[in-house]
């Protein structure tokens, strides 16, 4: 026994030794390593915002010898507003095919591209995306207080610049193509986002865009000699140093490993191209490049490709604003795994391909094109809408009623179907092979699924007189054959590429790593990291981590990008306005409020927390009442719907306020209800008129209650609202369940399911809006986020409008929705009470929601939209279409919310088990109300005896119970109540100024 603990202690002794060894080499190297980045890069300064417009400029002036050649130019010299249309006429001697570049402006600030909606002549209509020109500000690099640099301000060139109309699906490499007549034409100009001012239109014939030569002809075009091409310049530019883009979703990035620079081991620098976000075809990036002497250059890039399994991805080059020779004008990046590449540009044998370049100031461009893609993602995205309309077809024709034991002869009812299967079927296997014969075997993984969907059509038609059995595999089913091409399509057509470096040089390239080094420096990387998790000291943002008493201590109930961004803001806006300083931190579960609460080590404040939980806090006196305040209400009634704060009431105080904001709109299919002729409606009347149209084609509607198998109150309450009926007694001592209105509510809400047959159980809304089996259907931002972002299949196909409600006495359709998101709150034992009220103005103020919404956009993507509770911000957010956002703020106007009551989950949960008894078992329905009004006022008994509103069955006061805000107001601020009536009516749109 004690020779094995003696063996065990030695090999300990000897590991720790070996991890010594490598941690002192590796700091060493790491020092050796960080001094030659620094020679590196030490001669290469950050451009200012003034050289950046400078430069941009110049490179602007490319477009100088193109739109000389253009056939019209038509003066527009317009400001379109957002949701406005403008027309054009314009007469051409000869009809033909052209490009379009427009002279554009932005007036205001944007974090979108411009987006328009072109008519040609009346009849063909197009979707346009126009560039911006953003750029960081170099200058004014901040770092988090933790060191770490934090992505620099971006930018939006305001000056006009010029664009191609480029395909606003993002699938095409190339601008749009237009046709136009001889004679007379018109062009109709609608702008769908920010306000944009055009100056003129140039229209490019067809063939310009195709002038490009061949590499042998640019060579000698450009006089090329080998003594050109050894010369001594070698130039590194780091890739994140940009001279701008073409929209602001492209970012850079932070990438933490060795091989990527600028690297420190416990510090984080901005070192990448975010691979993520430069995907989209059309997006460009350009580099300044400076050299001292005219010649034939190599160019190259340090590049990561991993996303895109097994296939390449697309670049369009382009030098001093033109495609220098038609090699690069699809130029591939192979797949790379995780690894990082250095890659020289050359032709298939390696060879590399010079580039010419002028004395001095010269540029170069990369933009994302989808190359040999661009045919099969049109092919697939056609493929996916014929075979939804098959299916479309065959429910339409066989009902829902379907009989298993019969067949049908299909050709018969729908002579083409088993005609255009089999075409998309030999068409999916030919668009592989192509592929394959492109980018190998390797590739197989990215695009089986078109093999996989060939062989499904193929299986299906061997058995095609039982077509209308195989709808689950077409189009309705969670692995069938339109998911499979959608998916597809959207993978095709995102091409990222990461990037760290940009190599302009002549003879041998000189910068290179050493994978030994690489090793060491890794290893001391992961030592440290260790060492400091041992330690708790590298959980960045820790609630645990110590901070000043005097700073403001936040904690934030969302992911490390919120938190980041948002102190980021704080540290360059709130911090230099008011000398306060401010300390987030992260917090995992917002239970733990309770807990800190209860050990009375809680925060000043809290953010992001859900709507219901300051109430539990509030109730157990661990809150201070915001309404307190003397500007509360003058604050909240100028920004907020005042309507989102009935949660957060307890009596006559306001103990949180709202932060972001939810909508519940009514999500529809156009394609599909154009064909079958189906209306949008207006109220749950329409709704019922519909339904027997949708269910005799296999189709139905949706509400959020399909896929809840409780059904909370934010599915629940809105009926209750629309039958002006109420949860509780006035005084809050029993519940309202069993009154007249809210008989009604309970009516419709289960006669829609019972009666009118909606479906009980959705599992994924969704994708079952994807897919058509529901095209329409009430659903919240979540899936607004989500179809805007990735149901690439049916763009331009969806729309909304307000939500479906209840005709009331006068003729009014009345469309409530709860609309409380996030929230955010101030604790009762807090030592900076009026900081933290001073800090919530700040963050809830119009501008720093306006900021902090486009900086999460800019540096993460549209994924990351931000539903600001804000209604001024979020009318001028351009990221949401202007016909969405009116029919979101129309939505908004019906906002009512359920104030909370001590027993309020009893009443929440007994909702829920009338439906489920009168739907699900069949049970009558005023019998299931009264026996749960039964459990339900026992329950609230006990909780308002526990808390001090009963006393032995007797009321001692009233647990008071408001059906609005506006009522809370009167009753609570008098006179006052009046003028934030009057500010919150006109912040919704209700009255005029």
């Amino acid at each position: 026994m004690q020779r094995l603990l003696l063996k065990t202690i030695i090999a300990t002794a000897i590991i720790l030794l070996m991890v010594l060894l490598v941690y002192a080499i590796g700091k060493i190297e790491y020092s050796k390593y960080q001094q030659s980045i620094l020679k590196k890069t030490s001669d290469s300064e950050l451009l200012s915002p003034e050289e950046i417009k400078l430069y941009f400029e110049g490179l602007q002036s490319s477009f100088d010898g193109v739109i000389v050649d253009s056939k019209k130019v038509l003066k527009i010299n317009k400001t379109i507003e957002s949701d406005e249309e403008t027309s054009v006429d314009f007469e051409l001697e000869s009809s033909g095919d052209f490009f379009i570049i427009c002279r554009v402006a932005y007036p205001e600030k944007t974090t979108t591209n411009g987006f328009l909606e072109l008519t040609v002549n009346g009849e063909v209509f197009y979707q346009i995306i126009i560039d911006t020109f953003t750029y960081y500000d170099y200058t004014a690099i901040a770092f988090d207080r933790y060191g770490n640099e934090i992505v620099p301000e971006q930018y939006i060139y305001s000056d006009p610049i010029y664009s191609y109309f480029k395909d606003a699906k993002r699938v095409s490499g190339k601008p749009v193509l237009f046709s136009f007549k001889a004679g007379k034409n018109n062009l109709l100009i609608k702008n769908l986002r920010s306000r944009i001012e055009i100056e003129e239109i140039y229209l490019l014939p067809s063939t310009l865009l195709q002038d490009v030569p061949e590499y042998e002809d640019y060579l000698r075009k450009n006089g090329f000699s080998t003594e050109q091409g050894n010369g001594s310049e070698n130039i590194l530019k780091e890739a994140e140093n940009l001279l701008g883009k073409s929209d602001f979703f492209i970012s850079i990035n932070n990438l933490q490993i060795p091989v990527i620079t600028p690297y420190e081991v416990l510090k984080k620098k901005i070192n990448v191209v975010d691979q993520n976000t430069f995907k989209y075809s059309g997006q460009k990036i350009t580099w300044v490049i400076d050299v001292d002497k005219p010649g034939f250059y190599k160019v190259g890039l340090r590049y990561q490709q991993n996303l895109n399994r097994g296939v390449p991805v697309f670049r369009r080059i382009y030098v001093n604003g033109k495609v220098p020779f038609s090699e690069v004008s699809e130029y591939p990046f192979e797949y790379t795994e995780y690894a990082w590449k250095d890659k020289i540009i050359s032709d298939e044998s390696g060879t590399p391909y010079y580039f010419y370049l002028k004395k001095g100031i010269n540029y170069i461009s990369l933009e994302v094109t989808t190359g040999i893609y661009e045919n099969t993602i049109t092919f697939l995205q056609d493929s996916v809408r014929k075979i939804q309309n098959i299916a479309l077809d065959i429910r339409k024709l066989i009902g829902v009623n379907l009989d298993e034991n019969r067949t049908w002869n299909i050709e018969k009812y729908m002579p083409n179907v088993i005609e255009e299967l089999e075409t998309i079927s030999s068409e999916l296997k030919a668009q592989h092979q192509q592929l394959i014969d492109v980018v190998g075997k390797k590739g197989l993984a990215s695009i089986s699924e078109m093999l996989v969907v060939a062989d499904l059509i193929d299986k299906i038609l061997k058995n095609s007189n039982r077509l209308p059995f195989y709808l689950d595999e077409l189009s309705e089913g969670s692995a069938s054959a339109v998911q499979r091409l959608s998916e597809l399509s959207m993978r095709l057509k995102e091409q990222p590429l990461g990037l760290d470096k940009l190599y302009v040089f002549q003879g041998e390239m000189e910068y290179s790593f050493k994978s030994t080094s690489m090793f060491f420096i890794s290893a001391y990387e992961e030592i440290q990291k260790l060492w400091l998790s041992l330690l708790n000291k590298n959980e960045a943002y820790s609630i645990y981590e110590e901070s000043a008493e005097q700073n403001l201590r936040i904690w934030v109930n969302r992911p490390v990008q919120y938190v980041e961004t948002l102190q980021y803001l704080i540290d360059t806006d709130f911090t230099p306005k008011t000398g306060i300083d401010v300390t987030l931190s992260v917090m995992q579960n917002e239970q733990r409020l309770i807990l800190a609460s209860s050990s009375g080590r809680t925060p000043d404040a809290a953010l992001g927390i859900s709507s219901w939980l300051p109430f539990e806090l509030a109730i157990r006196s661990a809150l201070y009442p915001l309404s307190n305040f003397e500007d509360f209400f003058d604050f909240a009634s100028e920004n907020i719907n005042i309507e989102t704060l009935l949660p957060m009431v307890v009596e006559d105080k306001v103990y949180g306020i709202t932060e972001t904001q939810n909508f519940y709109v009514l999500f529809y299919r156009k394609d599909i209800l154009e064909k079958l002729n189906v209306p949008i409606p207006d109220s749950w009347d329409d709704v019922k008129k519909i339904l027997p149209e949708l269910q005799r084609r296999g189709l139905n509607f949706y509400i959020p209650m399909c896929e809840q198998t409780i059904k909370y109150f934010n599915t629940t309450a809105p009926f209750f609202f629309q039958n002006d009926a109420r949860l509780y007694s006035k005084d809050g001592i029993k519940t309202a369940l069993n009154e007249d209105n809210s008989i009604k509510a309970f009516e419709l809400m289960t006669e829609l399911f019972s009666i009118y047959g909606l479906p009980e159980q959705v599992a994924n809304f969704y994708n079952a809006f994807r897919y058509g089996r529901i095209p329409i259907g009430v659903g919240d931002f979540g899936l607004y986020v989500a179809l805007s972002n990735a149901a690439d299949e049916i763009y331009g196909l969806w729309d909304i409008a307000p939500s479906p409600g209840v005709v009331s006495a006068d003729g009014k359709v009345e469309r409530y929705q709860v609309a409380s998101d996030r929230t955010a709150i101030i604790f009762k034992n807090a030592k900076n009470k009026d900081k933290a009220w001073v800090f919530l103005k700040w963050w809830l103020s119009k501008e720093t929601q306006l900021k902090f919404a486009r900086t999460l956009i800019t540096r993460y993507g549209p994924a990351y939209m931000w539903n600001t509770a804000n209604i001024q911000a979020f009318k001028e957010l351009e990221f949401f279409e202007e016909y969405h956002k009116r029919a979101i703020l129309e939505q908004w106007k019906w906002i009512r919310e359920v104030q909370r009551h001590p027993g309020g989950y009893m009443v929440e949960r007994e909702v829920s088990n009338v439906w489920n008894r009168v739907v699900i078992e069949g049970y009558p329905l005023r019998p299931s109300i009264d026996r749960s009004v039964i459990i339900v006022n026992r329950e609230l008994e006990r909780k308002l005896t526990e808390f001090g509103y009963l006393q032995d069955g007797i009321k001692v006061k009233d647990y008071i119970m408001y059906d609005t805000m506006e009522e809370f107001l009167i009753e609570n601020l008098g006179n006052d109540a009046y003028e934030y009536l009057m500010k919150a009516r006109k912040l919704r749109g209700e009255i005029d100024d």
